[in-house]
């Protein structure tokens, strides 16, 4: 989620056919049945990858609860909540979106990736930082 910008409905639903680790794109069925392509960058490459070789389950979902079926919701809710009363699925989501941002990405692209139907929602992410005002103040 931080590193790709989805849902937690979306990462949860991840099939072992809706990614292609070699040419590092993930097939994602987002809200309102609305598909779009990920790109993967190397680090969820690398971590896909020793997942797939630990993982003790048999399924054919990417992240599978006991009966190999679809981990509902409110369980990775929990794990979040247990280790943290600040990160949530949701706020990697909006990491990838301010990071990616940030890194250069234009909104379009952004809103693309987190498969924003409108724009004026990825624009709520873009909130600048003191010091990147100062630096371009500093330009004028």
């Amino acid at each position: 989620m931080a590193y790709a910008g989805l849902r937690i409905s979306e990462a949860l639903n991840i099939q072992l056919t809706d990614f292609n680790l070699t040419v590092g794109e993930l097939k994602v069925r987002g809200k309102g049945d609305k598909d779009r392509v990920v790109y993967l960058n190397d680090k969820i490459i690398n971590s896909i990858r020793e997942f797939l070789r630990v993982r003790v389950v048999d399924s054919s979902y990417l992240f599978a609860n006991k009966n190999n079926g679809v981990i509902h919701r409110s369980t990775i809710n929990k794990i979040f909540n247990k280790y943290s009363d600040k990160i949530t699925p949701h706020t990697l989501r909006h990491y990838f979106c301010t990071t990616a941002l940030e890194g250069g990405f234009s909104v379009h692209e952004v809103a693309y990736l987190a498969g924003h139907s409108n724009v004026q929602t990825t624009l709520l992410y873009l909130n600048p930082s003191r010091e990147s005002m100062r630096s371009k103040i500093n330009q004028l």
